[in-house]
């Protein structure tokens, strides 16, 4: 599978010219030939679009405002554009942008557990693509793809507990605990938390492929070696090719 095979670039391949998850820098990696990951949140009129944060003012400099509560329309405006110019773009732009040329590793930025509505909003987009694969931190969003569209491929995205609140939330509905029900494919663990027996254990136990972010220098390519990564989710770095 493509996904394991090529390196896929951390919100397309972004730079000082083209600011992550924007369309030049998906086209970019296009150019390159790699894989590409991007996150999606629903707009208030329920289109998908491709942005990271759940707020405005880290990606637009400042902005104010979640990013849930504009429209489509607010995004073809001028008062949201990406530092380089560029609008923020639709999920279904990258779609059409890719068209197949390279997989995409969509990120779900999804922290409802009851409606599901970004979850549905996705597949209807994809569910005739299998070159495009779905990940969350919510495993409960991993749940729902492994009983409402199996055939799509899915993974956990996960790291360490970084304190002793979540320690205890993981210890009931963690992303461990629940890999019995969301039966995901891969697992994308934090490559600072890696190498990991508990992990390695996991993927052996549930047949799952590994992938590790956000790896941008050579050392940590080299930890993902010895973590016997499958495959990385890179930026900052130009990898010519990953081999475990």
């Amino acid at each position: 599978m493509r996904l394991f095979q090529v390196p896929i670039a951390h919100r397309g391949l972004h730079d000082g010219q083209s600011p992550e998850n924007s369309p030049s820098a998906f086209q970019k990696a296009i150019d390159a030939g790699y894989n590409i990951e991007t996150d999606v949140h629903l707009l208030k009129d329920g289109k998908v679009v491709c942005f990271h944060d759940f707020t405005l003012q880290r990606v637009l400099q400042g902005k104010q405002g979640k990013i849930e509560d504009l429209t489509y329309a607010d995004l073809c405006g001028n008062d949201y554009l990406l530092p380089n110019g560029e609008h923020i773009p639709l999920f279904e732009d990258l779609i059409a942008l890719v068209d197949g040329k390279v997989n995409i590793l969509c990120e779900l930025k999804s922290i409802n557990a009851i409606k599901f509505d970004l979850e549905k909003k996705v597949y209807e987009l994809i569910k005739d693509k299998p070159w495009i694969k779905v990940q969350a931190f919510n495993p409960i969003s991993m749940i729902w793809f492994a009983r409402n569209a199996p055939e799509v491929c899915r993974g956990q995205l996960a790291t360490d507990a970084p304190n002793k609140l979540l320690k205890i939330l993981f210890m009931f509905t963690g992303p461990f605990k629940l890999l019995k029900k969301s039966r995901p494919d891969f697992f994308a663990y934090n490559i600072e938390c890696l190498p990991n027996p508990k992990v390695t254990e996991a993927c052996k136990k549930y047949g799952m492929k590994l992938l590790s972010w956000t790896v941008d220098t050579e050392e940590k390519v080299a930890t993902a070696h010895k973590a016997n990564v499958d495959n990385i989710i890179f930026e900052a770095i130009r990898p010519e090719g990953y081999k475990k």
